[in-house]
């Protein structure tokens, strides 16, 4: 698709969004009539958007699904299973990504989905710089998963409720996933175990051709136990294992002749939680004291596409522990503050070891190049005041981090010898770090409803992060093609929302305009050089001065009979402001249309249409590629059953992406260091699910 087609469409769309604005409206859902399902108005005014997971009538499998609908993220993906959501430009280097207090992106990107979604029961998603709000690295955006709370009766019986969600993919995509889960529960105790497993082969293309390594397999279970100690407060306790095989199609890569490709064999995970919630004590809400424990190993495999197909083995062990107090307290009927305090210490293993041809056995295990060790410790404080006087608000928030980072260092040169050109030698030095950042935050929101049809809002804030592990050591996995930069400065951002939000009778639109100004942006470059295998090496390095700047608008309309129409609209733009060059891997514009129908019970249907556009600002120091644009149509399904034989409140879906089973590449896709093997996305493919409770 061209950019003349979709710039007209968007600016037909902000036009008519525009005359809508000027008349008088309240900020409420589209009302429509019947035993039905509202459309979730987003306001983009507010500090996040909730995704409430029971709500969505498929479970879905993984964080990346239940984000899907979410029109301001976009997605980078190794793999259909392997990929991380892109928010204003960025993804796991400026959106950590929380379960409940605990972060899990900070060290293993590879694994942001290997955490199951079967006792989720909300997603918050941030936008912008909100390191006030979250901490560490929220440099544009963070999305915080929280687990289901129990229920409690009003007697001492004992009752039971269980729950069944399964599914399965079509045409181009083929396996399926099954979760299910119990719960057992009286006015003191509650208990659950629930459980899931998924296996999907590889999927094909719009032409009809097999991507290889792009199959995946994984298993989850939980276990969680609350016991009441008061009228509004309990204990608790949580175990969650996953596990996961996953493949890593767009890692495949050509070497001296020999294809070469990644998967991730073995990623297993462990956590616990054990909390204390209260509702009310001594005029404090809402208290919430955890403490979390996590064990992750995940695996990176290098493999030959040959009769030995063995290359090289790593793997990355991290232990997670910590503690997250947090509450409020309503100052009186204007104000709500809020306080968040949190600890938290990583330590991180690793271990490498090659496959000898001569030999036909493997090598010793021993440290990664890179690093041998290390652990971050983070300590914080998040301070937050929400202030309403009339048809005014604001909200101040400030946060403040000690971070200490010990890392000892694995770099050595006569490793890469073979591998990498004399000249870089003097920019691999071996440094241990041994360092305590300071890092402050803040933010602050004003708007004002001028009338309900049109509350307009301003908003600054700033984040700062450390640079992680992989940029400031390398810690390749293999080949040498990533060299380290152990003299990496802190990143830091500072954002500017401007944006309104409103609603007359059946017409309602959400909008914000942004600009980030980074002082330190860490970006991946090519160094110039190749190595003895052909491929570029690449380095991470601060640029002095970078910008991303954007819009999100959304506009829908109450047709009745519980119909609405909506269209939304996202633009990200990112300059390298010492060069006047673009930003690597920044998402092209994109436009949604859908027409649906949505009741609770009853039939559900959306018809929609997305429109990307072709994204050629690209970075030629990064051996980005440019991507045309594209369309595709979707349409899904659904009805919701009050009761179906001993199931109740199921809801039987199906769902039918890519219709005309076009072929494309979504531009985050683009991974590789070369253009030897970048596949297209899969072809038409079709999802048949059932969720219900008994």
């Amino acid at each position: 698709m061209k950019k003349t087609p979709l710039s007209w469409i968007v600016a037909m769309s902000l036009c008519s969004l525009s005359a809508y604005a000027a008349q008088s409206v309240t900020l409420e859902p589209v009302s429509v009539e019947g035993d039905k399902e509202t459309s979730q108005t987003l306001n983009l005014s507010d500090a996040k958007t909730a995704i409430n997971v029971q709500e969505l009538s498929s479970q879905p499998t993984t964080l990346n699904e239940a984000l899907s609908d979410t029109f301001f993220i976009n997605y980078k993906k190794a793999g259909e299973y392997n990929s991380e959501p892109y928010i204003r430009g960025r993804g796991v280097n400026g959106v950590p990504i929380y379960i409940e207090g605990m972060r899990i992106n900070a060290a293993h990107p590879d694994s942001t989905n290997l955490f199951t979604m079967i006792d989720v029961q909300e997603v918050d998603v941030y936008r912008g710089a909100n390191g006030a709000n979250v901490g560490m690295g929220a440099m544009n955006g963070a999305v915080i998963v929280k687990l289901k709370e129990p229920k409690f009766s009003s007697s001492d019986e004992f009752q039971e409720s269980s729950f069944i969600n399964a599914k399965t993919s079509l045409f181009s995509q083929t396996g399926y996933t099954t979760g299910i889960g119990t719960t057992l529960y009286n006015q003191f105790v509650n208990f659950s175990l629930s459980g899931s497993v998924s296996e999907y082969n590889n999927y094909d293309n719009g032409a009809g051709d097999e991507v290889l390594h792009s199959d995946s397999d994984s298993k989850h279970y939980t276990i969680s136990t609350a016991v009441k100690t008061g009228d509004d407060s309990y204990i608790y306790g949580r175990f969650i294992k996953d596990k996961s095989s996953s493949g890593d199609p767009l890692s495949r890569y050509q070497q001296s002749g020999v294809w070469n490709y990644t998967d991730h064999p073995n990623d297993d995970a462990k956590t616990y939680f054990v909390g204390f919630r209260k509702a009310e004590w001594y005029g404090l809400s809402d208290i919430d004291f955890q403490i979390f424990k996590n064990d992750l190993h995940y695996d990176i495999n290098t493999k030959k596409e040959s009769g030995v197909p063995y290359n090289q083995e790593l793997f990355r062990e991290s232990n997670t522990k910590g503690a997250k107090l947090s509450g409020k307290k309503e100052l009186d009927e204007h104000q709500t503050l809020s306080l968040a305090m949190t600890y938290s210490k990583m330590e991180i293993t690793n271990g490498v070891r090659s496959w000898n041809s001569a030999t036909g056995t493997w090598g010793d295990w021993t440290s990664a190049f890179g690093i041998k060790g290390g652990d971050y410790t983070n300590v914080g404080l998040q301070l937050s005041d929400d202030i309403k006087y009339g048809k005014a608000f604001y909200t101040l928030s400030a946060g403040y981090e000690n971070v200490k980072r010990n890392v000892t260092s694995n770099v050595n040169t006569t490793k890469l010898d073979s591998l990498l050109p004399e000249a870089l030698d003097a920019l691999i030095q071996k440094t241990n770090t041994d360092e305590r950042d300071n890092l402050l935050s803040m933010s602050a929101k004003a708007g004002y409803e001028i009338s309900a049809a049109f509350v307009p809002y301003i908003k600054l804030s700033n984040a700062e992060r450390t640079p992680y592990f992989n940029e400031a050591y390398g810690n390749n996995p293999s080949n040498g093609s990533q060299i380290p930069n152990q003299t990496l400065g802190n990143e830091k951002v500072w954002d500017i929302d401007l944006g309104m939000d409103g609603k007359y009778e059946r017409f309602y639109y959400t909008t914000a305009l942004y600009y980030q100004h980074y002082s330190n942006y860490i970006e991946l470059v090519k160094t110039g050089y190749m190595t003895t295998g052909g491929l570029a090496v690449k380095r991470y390095v601060n640029l002095d001065e970078a910008i991303i700047y954007g819009a999100e608008a959304m506009a829908g309309y109450g047709l009745g009979n519980d119909l609405f129409v909506e269209a939304a609209y996202l633009y990200t733009r990112g300059q390298n402001e010492e060069d006047d060059t673009p930003l690597a891997f920044i998402a092209p514009q994109k436009l949604t249309l859908s027409l649906a129908q949505k009741r609770t019970k009853g039939l559900s249907w959306k018809l929609e249409e997305v429109f990307v556009d072709n994204q050629d600002r690209i970075s030629s120091v990064n051996g980005e590629i440019a991507t045309p644009g594209y369309s595709l149509t979707n349409a899904s399904m659904s009805y919701g059953f009050s009761k179906l034989g001993i199931l109740k409140n199921a809801v039987v879906s199906f769902e039918l992406n890519n219709i005309f089973d076009k072929s494309y590449r979504e531009h985050l896709d683009k991974v590789s260091s070369t253009a030897w093997y970048l596949p297209d996305n899969a072809g038409i493919n079709g999802v048949l699910s059932l969720k219900a409770a008994f």
